[in-house]
């Protein structure tokens, strides 16, 4: 499924900053500002605790890094003005917590969901041998079940607020076709397995009767999902891709 094209004009980092000062600015207007109002401890016993479960609910700013193929420098070389590019789409996931207490201060954390996604190619001027626009996008869709395995690093409790870091690996498997539907000419077709890097930062927020955790996670895959069509221009133009994602987060445990 394809999702609402956004922000494709902006660079990446501009991307994070302008996702890290929303998320801040929701910080200091929202939860927080209601949590220090707060003047009895909520849940005093919960950091005890050797486990403990929730689920979480993620918006994800999603894209392919795309490496042009050799083919694609001849053909600018020889005088083409055709481009490829990607475009960011906004994505949706969601799952379930499993939050193990190792230390004081760090957790280890299973956070298993499932994830849908739409990244879309944009081609410009790309000659064909079939009748195309002269702008063409092809979206891929994936439908991905995500194990990310987290440690968590945790600052100490100050009444009931609490800032953490995390990082870690998120391995996942693609559950749709993997390709764009299109002809043989135009497929794109991406591998079925990933690997990711995460890292992110977030702050715990402790009510009564549950702890809401807002989160900004960032995203690197590290695996090549470009895989090679022999029939499909498009593709032969194609090195590397990998996803990367920026994910606001809302977990509740």
């Amino acid at each position: 499924m394809a999702f609402t094209h956004i922000w494709h004009k902006l660079y990446l980092h501009r991307q994070k900053v302008t996702l890290a000062c929303l998320f801040i600015l929701f910080l200091l207007t929202g939860p927080v500002a209601q949590a220090q109002k707060i003047k009895a401890l909520n849940k005093p016993g919960y950091d005890e605790r050797p486990v403990h479960y929730g689920f979480y609910l993620a918006m994800p700013l999603t894209k392919y890094n795309l490496h042009h193929s050799q083919a694609y420098a001849d053909q600018l070389n020889g005088g083409s003005d055709m481009s490829i590019r990607t475009k960011n789409e906004i994505g949706f996931y969601t799952g379930l917590v499993l939050n193990v207490r190792l230390a004081d201060y760090l957790d280890g954390r299973f956070v298993p969901g499932v994830g849908f996604y739409g990244r879309t190619i944009e081609f410009k001027n790309v000659p064909t041998n079939v009748e195309t626009a002269e702008v063409m996008s092809e979206t891929v869709p994936n439908t991905m079940v995500e194990l990310p395995l987290l440690l968590k690093y945790k600052a100490k409790r100050r009444s009931n607020i609490r800032p953490y870091i995390v990082a870690g690996i998120k391995p996942s498997i693609d559950l749709g076709k993997g390709n764009t539907g299109a002809n043989d000419e135009l497929a794109l077709e991406v591998e079925k397995y990933d690997l990711a890097l995460e890292y992110g930062i977030g702050i715990d927020i402790f009510y009564p009767y549950f702890k809401f955790a807002p989160e900004l996670r960032f995203s690197h895959g590290l695996i090549n999902q470009h895989k090679p069509v022999a029939s499909s221009i498009y593709s032969g133009y194609i090195q590397k891709l990998t996803h990367h994602n920026v994910s606001l987060i809302f977990f509740f445990e």
